[in-house]
């Protein structure tokens, strides 16, 4: 893909000179490296914007090679399914219940099978006795509503236990609180809600600010855009380690910042933020603290009991640590859709909360983003914990960083095409490869067709991306065999970078304007949930 700007009206040509030399002229004289970097680039996406609107003539062709490149993705990634009728209105007369499930067991065929350990993102499998235990759970409590905690008093019990066990778990102390949320996006996005409501209560923020990591969840980004907040992303890290760099970090920080924020581990590489250290940020500038530990939360206790090396504390015992997200539906092995976010004090949770007694239907107070939740998620979540219990999870992630670990001392001894372990240190059960020498997301391609290894694919810097699970425990003979191959495929076939994702990594890479590649992007969404 290469998308270009053709811009012939003499008038549009000087308003962009002219603007752009005075920013630049002004940029210079009073900002660093970064904030100029980040001015400049905000500066080109308003200008594109503006040009958009009011000369939409001038971009006709920029249109049409964005929906040229999206049909043909959606044409590769989702061809039709033969011999499975659509399904786009409500039939007259009901269908039977055989005819249903024939129907979802065909388009469910046509999926990837969690449990073959080809899939390294999305679902978390384990055995066949717990997830039965946990479907039963969810069976029981689906019908019921926690909208109101007065109305089933079972799905309040069962959501303080879940949230008690994390706090012990993650080290929290008598006065910690918390709540269930949906999943990770929505624990953090009630986060930063929190944090913007108390930073103008308490410190009269107008223009609230967080401080964060690039390689930090973009549900942080979501809710920013949601929330009115500004992301002051620290994008240098240190060139061996790959971890952010706290200088540039502690410069981000000002007076409008309402929140730090920290990953246990971060997802793209499974690197640990340097949480101490933030940490004492966050002290020297009275700032609260999020960890967000999505993935980690359940995964990272375990791991240190067990005696495996951490590389600084990420929990409630770094003192500044104001709240915590983690996911019960990744290692904690319940149903998707749970997910906790815990705070240090109700002093901090309490601005996650939204009340109205002005409504006729009643007095209504919330806790999170969803009115109505199911008790299903509630109950198997509660049911995953007690059922897995310590033992269960130590055994699983004993035996999860086995192969991991595996995998990692194979990649390092492989003869051919450079390929490195992002980091010097992946802290459990993520690892992500790059590749001086060999189109890291040809070799991906290659895992894929050849093998149906469904390696994630990640950019800045081009990168594949493996999360284990216990489906993937003993898998490390035959895919270093595959990846050797992939890799010996792509090196004598140059041609195998100008295809598939690789093709399309490329192609985004070089989108002049981050503006335009987001246009991309947001036309993929549109057409792949369209008819």
């Amino acid at each position: 893909m290469k998308f270009t700007i053709e811009i012939d009206d003499k008038t549009i040509k000087q308003f962009i000179t002219f603007s752009g030399l005075a920013i630049v002229t002004y940029a210079f004289k009073n900002y660093n490296k970064e904030e100029l970097n980040e001015k400049l680039n905000n500066a080109k996406t308003s200008f594109y914007k503006i040009a958009k609107k009011y000369f939409p003539s001038k971009f006709k062709s920029i249109e049409k090679e964005i929906n040229d490149e999206v049909t043909s993705i959606i044409a590769e990634n989702f061809p039709p399914m033969e011999g499975i009728e659509n399904q786009y209105e409500i039939p007259k007369i009901g269908k039977d219940t055989q005819t249903i499930l024939n129907h979802l067991q065909k388009i469910h065929d046509k999926d990837i099978n969690p449990d073959d350990g080809k899939l390294f993102a999305y679902c978390y499998p384990t055995n066949k006795e717990h997830e039965d235990v946990v479907l039963r759970s969810y069976k029981m409590f689906v019908h019921l509503n926690a909208l109101n905690p007065l109305a089933f008093q079972s799905l309040r019990r069962m959501e303080v236990e879940v949230v008690q066990m994390a706090i012990k778990m993650l080290n929290g102390g008598n006065e910690a609180r918390g709540t269930m949320t949906t999943g990770g996006t929505e624990s953090i996005l009630m986060a930063m809600k929190a944090y913007r409501d108390r930073g103008n209560e308490v410190d009269g923020i107008r223009d609230p600010e967080v401080v964060l990591p690039i390689s930090a969840h973009p549900a942080f980004e979501k809710a920013a855009k949601y929330f009115g907040i500004k992301t002051r992303y620290v994008q240098k890290v240190d060139p061996v380690t790959d971890l952010v760099d706290l200088k540039e970090y502690e410069s981000k920080i000002n007076r409008n910042t309402i929140l730090l924020v920290a990953s246990a581990p971060q997802y793209p590489h499974g690197l640990m933020d340097p949480i101490e250290s933030i940490g004492k940020l966050a002290e020297k500038y009275r700032k609260p603290f999020h960890v967000d530990a999505c993935i980690g939360g359940f995964f990272l206790p375990w791991l240190e009991k067990l005696g495996y090396p951490i590389p600084c504390k990420f929990d409630f015992r770094v003192p500044s640590v104001t709240s915590i997200s983690a996911d019960i539906h990744k290692y904690g092995y319940a149903t998707k859709g749970s997910s906790v976010l815990l705070f240090s004090s109700d002093q901090y949770r309490k601005y996650q909360f939204i009340a109205y007694t002005q409504w006729p239907g009643g007095l209504f107070v919330s806790p999170s983003m969803l009115g109505t939740r199911s008790g299903g998620n509630i109950a198997a979540a509660w049911s995953s914990l007690v059922s897995m219990g310590e033992n269960g999870f130590m055994t699983l992630v004993d035996n999860i960083m086995k192969t991991s670990i595996a995998i990692q001392k194979g990649i390092i001894s492989l003869p051919l095409g450079n390929i490195e372990i992002i980091g010097s240190n992946p802290v459990m059960s993520i690892i992500s490869l790059r590749s001086k020498v060999v189109n890291i997301h040809a070799v991906a391609d290659s895992m894929e067709k050849h093998f149906g290894w469904k390696l994630e694919r990640q950019h800045r810097p081009n990168s594949i991306h493996m999360t284990l699970t216990p489906s993937h425990i003993g898998i490390e003979k035959i895919f270093l065999e595959n990846l050797k191959f992939s890799i010996q495929e792509v090196m004598a076939d140059p041609n195998l970078s100008k295809k598939g994702s690789a093709a399309m990594y490329n192609g985004i890479n070089n989108i002049p304007l981050t503006a335009i590649a987001d246009d991309f992007l947001i036309e993929f969404l549109s057409k792949t949930y369209s008819t």
